[in-house]
């Protein structure tokens, strides 16, 4: 949750999502959420009260520690739109997806 949720100050709006976007790629970098060493409503005061970033780990690459942090920011109107990312050179230099088709007849087994 971003902090503006957690203390219900600004609504929602799309820079919510950039904050979940930045939680979720540390988790898959971590395989822990983001704050996990704190528990409920220990976490929630956190993120909602503390000025300090989760641990990003140092074998993460530059662009994306950075990544991290720009959607990490806590106030939302500092926090970069969808758009902008997509222009991240964390975002530009990913393997680009491969996806295997299957004959129509083999997806049905």
């Amino acid at each position: 949750m971003a902090p503006e949720v957690i203390k219900n100050s600004s609504g929602c709006n799309l820079a919510v999502d950039i904050w979940s976007l930045g939680c979720t790629v540390l988790e898959m970098a971590t395989t822990k959420p983001p704050w996990s060493q704190y528990e409920g409503v220990a976490a929630m005061f956190k993120i909602g009260n503390s000025k300090e970033l989760p641990t990003i780990p140092d074998d993460l690459s530059d662009e994306g520690k950075d990544f991290i942090r720009l959607c990490l920011q806590r106030n939302p109107l500092n926090r970069p739109t969808a758009v902008k990312l997509l222009d991240h050179p964390f975002v530009k230099g990913a393997a680009p997806l491969e996806r295997t088709i299957l004959a129509p007849e083999l997806s049905r087994l």
